[in-house]
């Protein structure tokens, strides 16, 4: 389920408010499973209404969205060609 805060209009995933293109980057993560996404799908979904980014710009986000993670223990991993939702032991 997501919650949307009445007063700023942020999304909240599992249980952390998080900016609209955060929300968007961990729910398309997130709905691509076990395959995981590539950075190429990233760029393609998530930023087609943006100026264009290279990909070391998902890899800065990626990095600030498992910070804003922290808390949980839910992370974002990569093996270098596809990013996963995994979840870890403890927060």
């Amino acid at each position: 389920m997501i919650i949307i805060c009445s007063c700023c209009r942020q999304t909240f995933r599992f249980g952390v408010r998080l900016p609209a293109l955060k929300a968007s980057l961990l729910d398309r993560v997130r709905s691509s499973g076990d395959i995981g996404i590539t950075t190429t799908e990233l760029l393609a979904d998530c930023y087609r209404d943006r100026q264009a980014v290279c990909p070391t710009t998902i890899k800065a986000h990626m990095s600030q969205l498992n910070d804003l993670l922290a808390s949980t223990n839910w992370r974002i991993r990569s093996d270098r060609r596809r990013w996963f939702l995994r979840r870890e032991a403890s927060p």
